[in-house]
Order: C-alpha cells, then sequence, then structure tokens
C-alpha cells in the first residue's frame, strides 16, 4: 500500500464505520464458526497499522505479521508485542504453527494469491482456521483500489478455488457489507462517469460524524444476520476454512 494508507489507517480505524462494523462482524463469526479458546496463538497476516489485531489482543496471544516496517511501528504503538517482519514463508521457516489465522482485506495485495494461501495451510495447526476477506467484483475496480496496490477484486467463484487446492476444508462462505451496497455501487459509478473517482487522492472517505454513525450502525446490524444466512451478494467476501485434523 501506499505509506499515506497506513498513517491515515491509524489514524481512523479506531472511529471509521467500516473498521468497526467489520471488526464487530469478523469477531461475531469466530464466536460462531471456530472453536477458539481464550489464550490461543493466533496470527494476523497482514496485519497494517494493527487495528483488527488490537481486537484479537483482548482475548488472543496474537501475532502480527507485515512486510512493511512502518506497519509494525504502528502495531508498536498500539502495544502489540508479537510482530515479525516478513512473508509468511520466513514464518514457516520459524516453525511456528497457529490455532488460527486471519487475512482481512489482504490477499488481493498479494501477486501470487495460491502461494500464499497455500502458505497458511503450513502455518496452521491440525484442525487450525483460516478467517479471510476480501473485495468484491472486478468491475467495481476504482482509483481506491491503485492507491491500495491491489492486483484483483474476486467474486466467490474465483475465490473458493484458492482454499480448496490448498486443502482446506470450507466451513462458510457468504458476501458481506450488503446493506450498504446499491448506495455504494451507484457512487462508484457516478464517480467513474464524473472522473472523481481519479481526482481522490484520500485512503479513505471522510465523513461528517452523523453519517459516519448512521452508516456504522447500518454496516454492523449484518452480524445480527451472520453467520445464520450467507448474503447473495456484498462489497466484500468471507471464507472461513479449516485445515483437516488428521
Amino acid at each position: 500500500m501506499q505509506e499515506i494508507v497506513y498513517h491515515t489507517n491509524f489514524e481512523v480505524e479506531n472511529s471509521y464505520f467500516w473498521f468497526l462494523s467489520r471488526n464487530e462482524i469478523i469477531s461475531k463469526i469466530i464466536s460462531k464458526l471456530t472453536t477458539l479458546k481464550s489464550g490461543d496463538d493466533v496470527i494476523d497476516i497482514g496485519c497494517g497499522t494493527g487495528g483488527f489485531a488490537s481486537v484479537l489482543a483482548h482475548n488472543f496471544n496474537v501475532c502480527c505479521l507485515d512486510m512493511e516496517p512502518i506497519a509494525l511501528d504502528y502495531c508498536k504503538k498500539r502495544g502489540l508485542e508479537d510482530r515479525f517482519l516478513g512473508s509468511t514463508t520466513e514464518m514457516i521457516e520459524t516453525g511456528r504453527k497457529f490455532k488460527t489465522a486471519f487475512m482481512l482485506d489482504v490477499i488481493e495485495h498479494i501477486e501470487d494469491d495460491k502461494s500464499v494461501v497455500a502458505d497458511v495451510f503450513n502455518l496452521l495447526e491440525p484442525g487450525g482456521y483460516f478467517v479471510a476477506a476480501v473485495p468484491a467484483y472486478q468491475w467495481m475496480w476504482s482509483g481506491h483500489d491503485e492507491m491500495h496496490m491491489h492486483f484483483r477484486r474476486y467474486s466467490m467463484k474465483s475465490f473458493l478455488p484458492l482454499f480448496e487446492n490448498a486443502g482446506f476444508d470450507l466451513k462458510y462462505q457468504s458476501y458481506f457489507n450488503t446493506f450498504l451496497c446499491i448506495p455504494a455501487i451507484a457512487k462508484r459509478m457516478l464517480d467513474k462517469f464524473t472522473g472523481a473517482d481519479k481526482k481522490n487522492t484520500e485512503p479513505v472517505d471522510i465523513l461528517p460524524e452523523y453519517l459516519n454513525k448512521f452508516f456504522k450502525k447500518i454496516f454492523s446490524a449484518e452480524k445480527y444476520f451472520l453467520p445464520k444466512i450467507k448474503f447473495p451478494f456484498g462489497l466484500s467476501i468471507l471464507v472461513v476454512v479449516q485445515k483437516p485434523k488428521k
């Protein structure tokens, strides 16, 4: 990602609706679909500035992995002590194993997505879980993706084979960020039509506080439906898979 994205994320992760709602939804998912216990060893791969890792740290022993020193510097500022600068391949070489791995809005940044998913398989204990989220729909590609240095966006059809081919068992899959999907698509199309998409140099769209709270309420409401149901469309894709126990 461009350096400005790290600076901005660190400033807004504890207040911006998208981060807060996503973290609530993922927390709900892992409480319902995994057997994680307090004190288990987990790893946040591509942890960025540590916003989600800080949430995990309330209940688990979390390792923050990132390839950018600036990301781990911000994790240090959050008080996250277990930090690893390097790739998943380099982490495998340490011999460490984890009960659960998280890659939230990370795989789209990696050119060889097949290899990194295979690496995660090798980082997990038998029976360990892998929770991954990515942005949906290649036709939604915009300047936002370029600023964040994405290689692609995904459909469910293109995303699930990554895990099946690596040897994972699928536990759950769904689109999410569904309730705000239609207005977000409309805004994205309007920005492309007017050229605003290319002029916007901000990593996130800064909102008035009242609108930020309103969007937070709408997006977070999805946690009351997931994982009981699976949404057929949405701005993001969420997958929970498990490494076979034997």
